[in-house]
């Protein structure tokens, strides 16, 4: 009867080192994917931060769109100074800090939508 008790205990151990190996292994693997990912991330990061360094530095950074984030499309267009805000020779969109359209910048000049129709189109 103790030798039944004894390989009863001794099944249920071997059991439970291989689960606990099996849940040991499972983690390790997935922090390893996680810190694969984050490098990766990382990576990915410092190299856009490079390339937005470099066209700073050289100034040749281009957009032809612009948030004004602290601006909400009414009746009055947003107070900025167009002729160095944006580049002057391309035509920028001007959106409000919902997304929408209010007009655009051209030449130092801003073309609002509730001033000049068809701006937005």
């Amino acid at each position: 009867m103790q030798t039944n008790t004894f390989r009863l205990v001794t099944t249920g151990s071997i059991i439970g080192l291989i689960g606990t190996a099996l849940i040991t292994t499972s983690k390790a693997t997935s922090d390893h994917v996680s810190w694969w990912n984050t490098e990766q991330e990382k990576t990915q990061a410092e190299n856009a931060k490079a390339i937005a360094d470099a066209y700073q530095k050289n100034q040749i950074a281009h957009f032809n769109q612009l948030i004004v984030s602290n601006y909400t499309l009414n009746n009055t267009p947003p107070q900025l100074d167009w002729q160095h805000t944006v580049n002057k020779s391309e035509k920028t969109i001007i959106y409000d800090r919902f997304r929408k359209c209010i007009g655009y910048a051209y030449q130092g000049k801003f073309y609002f939508t509730l001033y000049y129709t068809g701006v937005c189109d």
